[in-house]
């Protein structure tokens, strides 16, 4: 699941080199200290022939160490909660809520970009300069083939993901506050009245 990926501002950094510290430093310097998150977000999937099939914007909260909300406002209002022990998917449209075990923190939205320590474990940067670094999982079964991480004014800005069929997702964050003061509710998920429930997808 590509949302899975967007975990990523996920990008690993097990490389060798001067230039890539340049991309590591600057996502540990975004991560040092910070406890919670929040912002907006724009998602635009592209197939390999260069046409846009999908378009969505949302809300984004965070909260160390596991917990994460995405709230999609376009074009189809979703919901996507991981409280801690499950991750919830509320389709309004549908009228239809999905229930599973919550995926590790390599796995979950943007999780690694709270905790870079756990880059290197799963990602390998082929390229770094002083805007962002390309990576390459290192796992050969992994959802996506590349990625790239950009920054601006030392914050991340733009994450974007290939996959083995050519597609590409760019996820452009924006708006981004560090360590607001977040409900703890922001990260509970109640099944609206009259919505189907569907486990362990």
């Amino acid at each position: 699941m590509m949302m899975d990926w967007l975990a990523a501002l996920l990008l690993t950094i097990s490389s060798t080199g001067a230039s890539a510290e340049n991309g590591r430093a600057q996502l540990d310097a975004f991560a040092e200290g910070l406890e919670t998150l929040s912002g907006r977000f724009e998602q635009v999937t592209v197939d390999a022939g260069g046409s846009v099939t999908e378009e969505s914007s949302g809300e984004l909260y965070f909260s160390r160490p596991d917990h994460f909300r995405w709230n999609y406002d376009e074009p189809f209002p979703q919901e996507i909660v991981a409280d801690g022990e499950q991750l919830w998917h509320y389709d309004e449209s549908l009228e239809q809520v999905t229930v599973r075990e919550q995926p590790a923190a390599n796995e979950s939205p943007l999780l690694v970009l709270m905790r870079p320590e756990l880059l290197e474990r799963f990602y390998r940067v082929t390229a770094s300069d002083a805007t962002g670094f390309d990576f390459v999982p290192l796992d050969d079964n992994a959802e996506i083939e590349r990625g790239r991480l950009e920054f601006q004014d030392r914050q991340p800005a733009v994450l974007e993901l290939i996959d083995s069929f050519g597609q590409t997702t760019r996820l452009r964050l924006f708006d981004l506050d560090r360590n607001p003061e977040l409900s703890a509710d922001l990260f509970q998920f109640s099944v609206p009245e009259g919505v189907d429930l569907l486990e362990g997808y």
